[in-house]
């Protein structure tokens, strides 16, 4: 989750306001997001249940590109993953038209494609995030941005390391960005966007 904009004043009135909330009330159902094992999952079983073969390369896939997806706004669990398994079989569609397949595939290009398209919609086009341009290059017109280049430079660099080394998708958590609102919130927000983007 990305907070943008936000004076420190208001911010801490929505901290104020939910513990006002928590209470007054006594009962609380709290839907956790669902883990790429989850995606697989479920993926899985729609798959089956239309008779679909499914190799153990693409269910890893489906997870690698769901544990990105879990990170961007808008995530909803089972209609996400809903979602990828539409836009995998439209994609099948084009490539067996002409050659038919005997047993009914969803191959790594399939989800692989699917799972950019669905990620692209989400953060849009993202023509400021070229992998050849350092994304800290923004900030460098800014005043007073060596502590937040600072924080984001470990951000990216926990990014590469862990992706680097094998260890996949890292939790990023959730960015608040508190202060007098104005561009620089906004362009702050775009190197956060690329390094999970790249």
């Amino acid at each position: 989750m990305l907070f943008s904009n936000l004076h420190s004043f208001s911010f801490q009135h929505i901290i104020w306001a939910r513990e006002l909330t928590e209470k007054r009330l006594l009962i609380f159902f709290e839907f956790p997001d669902w883990v790429p094992q989850d995606c697989e999952s479920f993926f899985a079983s729609i798959a089956s249940k239309e008779g679909f073969e499914i190799d153990r390369d693409v269910l890893d896939v489906l997870q690698e590109g769901c544990s990105r997806l879990i990170q961007l706004k808008g995530w909803a669990n089972g209609r996400d993953v809903t979602k990828i398994w539409s836009e995998s079989k439209s994609l099948r569609a084009q490539r067996v038209y002409d050659h038919p397949e005997v047993a009914k595939k969803i191959t790594v290009d399939d989800i692989n494609t699917a799972v950019n398209n669905i990620t692209q919609s989400r953060i849009g086009k993202l023509s400021d995030c070229d992998p050849n341009i350092d994304p800290l290059a923004l900030l460098d017109g800014l005043f007073r941005m060596d502590d937040i280049k600072a924080k984001l430079q470990m951000l990216q660099r926990t990014w590469v390391v862990s992706k680097r080394e094998g260890d996949g998708t890292p939790d990023l958590g959730h960015f608040v960005f508190t202060g007098s609102p104005g561009e620089s919130n906004f362009l702050i927000e775009i190197p956060c966007i690329c390094f999970i983007h790249l």
